[in-house]
């Protein structure tokens, strides 16, 4: 009796350790509800239809010929590891003048590509003050007013007091 007492106990741990470890998904961006190529027809789709069928894009185009861009992710983390994205796919919509779909092309996370980000700095316009400078720049500058006068606030009667 004891020792099955003890094997249920051991499973019981050992079930509660294998859950632990599961991974917790987190799921970002555009959530899709199909194949986007199917719901839009080049040639023929429109902005208006694009956005009715898709939603708001998760980011546009800034220059060039407009596009909307569908991103989605998933990450996943496994107890107190670093996150790992383990999907990622976007789907680019350009348009052309009139507003119609003139292409559709889908990327994912095969097609990413790292890059280095540039640690240079740009130098900035003017002169800094250096320590000597910010102690000594004010020597001379505070001059006792050459009459009386220029020491009376606007307003005040020299000799008033106030």
């Amino acid at each position: 009796m004891k020792r099955i007492q003890l094997i249920t106990l051991f499973s019981a741990a050992m079930l509660l350790a294998l859950s632990a470890c599961s991974p917790k998904v987190a799921t970002g961006g555009y959530v899709h509800d199909g194949d986007i190529k199917d719901q839009v027809i080049i040639g023929q789709t429109t902005k208006d239809q694009v956005k009715e069928k898709l939603g708001s894009p998760s980011a546009q185009s800034s220059f060039g010929d407009e596009a909307w861009y569908y991103i989605t992710d998933r990450h996943e983390t496994v107890a107190f590891l670093k996150p790992e994205t383990v999907q990622e796919d976007v789907v680019r919509i350009e348009f052309d003048m009139a507003g119609v779909v003139s292409k559709v092309e889908t990327y994912n996370k095969n097609d990413g590509k790292e890059f280095a980000i540039a640690t240079q700095t740009t130098p900035t316009e003017g002169h800094t003050l250096g320590f000597f400078e910010q102690i000594l720049g004010n020597i001379g500058r505070f001059n006792k007013p050459a009459n009386a006068s220029d020491t009376v606030a606007p307003g005040r009667k020299p000799g008033s007091g106030y």
